[in-house]
């Protein structure tokens, strides 16, 4: 559960410092895919905070669809495995 609580720390983090060409953007896709993994054993709260970063994943995706970095390519990634997570109207 700890280490559940660092990665979703730590993919926050990760978003708040994205940019197109993010060195590290492939560890957001870590860190979600991980977390989906385990995501039944989040607390309400924690499910809460992970519907507000991939809500963030997925506004910062339609910010920077248009680049052709590999940063933007992990996070397309990210966003497919988030939209999981968001409300049907953004799939």
């Amino acid at each position: 559960m700890k280490n559940l609580e660092k990665l979703l720390k730590a993919y926050g983090i990760g978003l708040s410092y994205f940019n197109e060409d993010d060195p590290e953007a492939d560890l957001l896709f870590v860190y979600r895919s991980e977390i989906e993994k385990h995501k039944q054993i989040l607390t309400p709260s924690q499910l809460n905070e992970l519907y507000k970063y991939d809500l963030k994943a997925f506004e910062l995706y339609e910010k920077y669809k248009n680049f052709k970095t590999e940063a933007v390519d992990w996070l397309r990634e990210t966003v497919k495995l988030a939209k999981s997570n968001l409300s049907p109207q953004l799939k």
